[in-house]
């Protein structure tokens, strides 16, 4: 079904090859430099009407005109049901019953701007279409079973594709193409072909899948945390660019669940998250404070989901006074959230005045979402004067203060 790149390379000999039907890759240079490779006889060239033509190889009706002598020419291999290697510009049909494109069989033909497949096709190989910077469009793509790695690397005017939900590629596929660089397609650092994961943001913390996705292809995910929807029904094996350490956010029950058992993979349920367990290891404990430390070092990337069980105080981020929120918590002592204590010690004193009073004054600050919640007694969303004022009013007896 295979047959590998240079297979028979420089078999100088080697005149007659026959191959099955069921081959459904070709390598590059897998008989380049054969005799069937340099027999002249076996290569085509473009045909004209023009009587005065001059036969140039092939067989007597393959003709070039006199004044396309000097033009490029389309010249082109075929070596079965399997197209081995083409030179081209403007439009070319691939002919009928062809099954195979040869890895790197259009490469570098920047001036091809149409591809006709036929409804045969079973592979675009590796690298096929590579370099092609003028190719517009690829009819019948749709009709392939299997899509090499860089298939149309640096197709850059290519801003379309047509591909079948059964079709096998890999992300490498698309890499540099008009669709690929087109912003338009991206969304949250996620590249989508209908609803497919075709490629991610490696310089990203985390991956987050749309829920309208159902499928994610080869090497798609780029970062180690992947949030995937319920939605997704079908994920490639190799999704992963490098599975270490990765990790799959999820629901309990859905394939994405599946997937990762599967593989082996670290897989987390977003609806089982517990305050405190940024590690997502199921128990609250020093690892988790270890990892908090590590965040307000800057040693550690910041996830959205970390953000949802890290960010103890409150404030929309995860940081160094949510690691002193945990360090107090798993040492017995929750910080206190009673409405007056300024200072966080579980009791409503004169000194808790004071502090509201060098807030106030701009003498000190408040520190995080829990310390506001504590300070602004009147709840109007800020510290001021006049919590200050409410507290000693409470403190002397004259009004009570909420929970």
């Amino acid at each position: 079904c295979d047959i590998g790149a240079s297979a028979f390379e420089n078999c100088t000999a080697l005149s007659t090859i026959s191959l099955p039907e069921t081959i459904i890759h070709i390598g590059e240079k897998a008989i380049y430099n054969t005799a069937y490779y340099n027999d002249t006889s076996n290569w085509k060239l473009k045909r004209t009407n023009n009587s005065g033509g001059v036969q140039i190889g092939g067989s007597g009706s393959d003709t070039i005109a006199w004044e396309d002598i000097c033009a490029p020419l389309l010249q082109y291999l075929y070596l079965g049901k399997n197209l081995i290697e083409i030179e081209m510009s403007g439009e070319y049909t691939v002919k009928s019953g062809t099954l195979v494109i040869a890895d790197g069989a259009f490469a570098g033909s920047s001036g091809a701007k149409t591809v006709n497949l036929p409804t045969s096709i079973v592979t675009v190989g590796e690298n096929a279409f590579s370099g092609c910077t003028s190719l517009k469009k690829v009819k019948n793509l749709s009709y392939a079973q299997y899509i090499g790695d860089y298939a149309f690397y640096g197709c850059t005017t290519l801003t379309a594709f047509d591909i079948s939900a059964d079709a096998e590629f890999n992300s490498t596929a698309i890499y540099n193409t008009g669709y690929y660089n087109n912003t338009d397609n991206w969304a949250d650092g996620v590249l989508y072909l209908n609803d497919w994961v075709v490629a991610s943001d490696k310089n990203s913390a985390e991956t987050i899948i749309s829920d309208t996705a159902t499928c994610i292809i080869g090497l798609s995910l780029q970062t180690k945390n992947v949030i995937i929807p319920a939605s997704v029904t079908k994920i490639a094996e190799n999704a992963f660019a490098d599975e270490t350490d990765a990790v799959i956010f999820g629901y309990g029950g859905s394939y994405a669940q599946e997937y990762a058992t599967e593989n082996g993979i670290k897989f987390v349920d977003l609806d089982a998250l517990t305050e405190g367990d940024v590690n997502f290891d199921g128990t609250v404990d020093r690892e988790d404070y270890k990892v908090l430390c590590s965040v307000a070092a800057g040693q550690t990337c910041v996830t959205s989901v970390m953000i949802s069980v890290g960010d103890l105080d409150g404030d929309g981020a995860v940081d160094g006074y949510d690691a002193i929120i945990l360090d107090l918590m798993l040492s017995g002592m929750p910080p206190s959230r009673l409405k007056g204590d300024a200072n966080g010690d579980g009791e409503i004193t004169s000194e808790d005045y004071e502090l509201l009073v060098a807030i106030a004054t701009a003498q000190s600050r408040v520190t995080d979402n829990i310390m506001l919640d504590r300070c602004d007694i009147n709840s109007d969303g800020a510290v001021d004067a006049f919590d200050a004022l409410y507290l000693d009013m409470a403190l002397k007896g004259y009004v009570a203060l909420t929970e």
